[in-house]
């Protein structure tokens, strides 16, 4: 299977606090990148669209791109990267904060703040002010929410752990490992990627890597025991010199929800999402861990998990509180801003880059 794009999120609400891949995503000093665009302004003034009509019309021309979402507000693009042109553009206003290592060589600001009107917006500073405020609040008590789930999610992994049989699930994963070709050293890719948010929309999961990879296996995920089975397949992709693509959790990232082998071109995921494509087939993870032992702890287990799924919804309630507050931020800029220059100066720069 083939597309014109990959999507993931560029960072995520974790029990941490917001965890950012942008340094990894868009290094420029890593001289994978020709140009990168790093784009300023407020809340409203256009920089997601932006994002995504650069991206539309590099797959119009038939380049594949990579488009990183907002975590928080999923419906919002933060960057995307045309790997062949080697271009990227991100976001770089909060909470990413980008600036350019190297000006003008590498890195390119490109300010659409200065298509709005800061004498509309100097009107409305009380209500600006008591908005952004708000919406910090939110955000903030999502974050104690989070923090709590994660604990919650502790709790449940070392109940899991103390049933875990790592000598079988290493001797699986090498199985399978052995199966994809191995690689020079140079050209062995192992990355991280965020493929679900804890968001403003609640829990989403973008399925790109399931819907283009050739092979899909689901693996149960009764009580969050798929997770245990995935970090023994990373560690034999690593040991063997294999490429792979973890899918970190974006509550705990240290955990793993799914594994991309790009050699075998075959994806790994927890069943949690549902079954995504018909011709999925299925691995049953129970066979990792002590049936006993399991038995023993399977009311913890429901009650850890029970407690963390309401934590969950607490965390996603605020995040929906602080996306509407968010939204109403962005109406100020709006009406503060000049589309049509904006229009204008988006032509422009895609002729610069596509010719």
């Amino acid at each position: 299977m083939t597309n014109t794009r990959d999507a993931y999120f560029a960072a995520a609400n974790t029990a941490a606090g917001f965890v950012s891949s942008f340094s990894e995503l868009f290094d420029a000093a890593s001289g994978e990148w020709n140009k990168i665009y790093i784009l300023k302004g407020g809340p409203g003034t256009g920089k997601s669209g932006f994002l995504r009509k650069t991206a539309d019309a590099a797959e119009k021309r038939g380049y594949k791109t990579e488009r990183f979402y907002c975590s928080s507000d999923t419906r919002s693009l933060d960057g995307v990267r045309i790997p062949e042109l080697g271009v990227a553009l991100l976001d770089g206003t909060a909470p990413h904060m980008v600036d350019p290592k190297y000006p003008g060589a590498v890195e390119e600001i490109l300010n659409l703040g200065m298509f709005f009107d800061a004498g509309v917006l100097r009107e409305h500073t009380t209500e600006i002010r008591a908005l952004s405020g708000e919406n910090a609040s939110h955000h903030a008590r999502a974050a104690r929410y989070l923090r709590a789930a994660g604990e919650m999610r502790q709790v449940r992994r070392g109940l899991l752990d103390g049933a875990f049989l790592p000598e079988k699930a290493a001797r699986a994963a090498q199985r399978i490992v052995r199966l994809c070709p191995t690689e020079k050293t140079e050209t062995v890719r192992a990355e991280t990627r965020f493929a679900t948010a804890n968001s403003t929309q609640g829990y989403v999961h973008l399925p790109s890597a399931e819907n283009s990879a050739a092979h899909l296996i689901s693996v149960g995920d009764k009580n969050g025991i798929a997770a245990g089975f995935l970090s023994a397949l990373v560690t034999a992709a690593k040991e063997r010199g294999v490429s792979y693509v973890r899918y970190a959790d974006p509550l705990l990232p240290s955990e793993t929800e799914g594994i991309y082998l790009p050699g075998c071109d075959t994806v790994y995921l927890a069943d949690r999402f549902g079954a995504v494509r018909e011709d999925a087939e299925h691995l049953n993870a129970t066979r990792f861990y002590d049936s006993a032992r399991l038995g023993e702890n399977r009311e913890k287990l429901r009650f850890a998990a029970k407690c963390e799924t309401a934590l969950l919804d607490g965390a996603y309630e605020a995040l929906a509180s602080a996306g509407n507050v968010h939204d109403a931020l962005e109406t100020y800029y709006i009406s503060a801003m000049d589309f049509r220059a904006l229009d204008a100066y988006t032509a422009r720069f895609l002729k610069s880059v596509f010719g």
